[in-house]
């Protein structure tokens, strides 16, 4: 079936379309007596809605990155009072700790929001995990 010969009637009207342009072998049809929003105003609309606080601010990665700094900074100090458990650090202090890091999880997003925290698990040897990307 050839989509340019089909036409769509509404009522009592029949729209017939008309080859707008195509992506790659693939024709794209419009109808023109109808009034389609146009693409460019949908995007902009949608761009539009975008709030700056959905999006990731600079300022959380710092504070992510200096509760980082933070840890390395003050690990022996750590270790005596928190070793073997998580740890959430925010502004540069401990807010909460944990051994099991999905319970820390769960109180510190619910207590701050969901954020970048820094929640590292306290022991002498750092442990390095790697996870394998898929390959395609």
């Amino acid at each position: 079936m050839n989509t340019a010969d089909t036409s769509i009637t509404s009522g009592s009207i029949d729209y017939s379309p008309e080859q707008w342009g195509s992506v790659g072998p693939f024709p794209i049809f419009v109808l023109s007596e109808m009034n389609m929003p146009d693409v460019g105003n949908l995007i902009e609309k949608k761009t539009n809605d975008i709030k700056s606080e959905d999006l990731l601010i600079s300022e959380e990665v710092d504070d992510f990155e200096s509760a980082k700094e933070y840890y390395r900074k003050a690990k022996e100090q750590l270790l005596k009072k928190y070793r073997g458990k998580y740890i959430a650090i925010f502004n540069n202090q401990v807010i909460d700790s944990d051994e099991d890091f999905s319970k820390l999880a769960q109180r510190v997003y619910e207590k701050l929001g969901y954020r970048d925290i820094y929640m590292p698990r306290v022991d002498l040897k750092e442990e390095v995990v790697r996870i394998p990307s898929p390959r395609i």
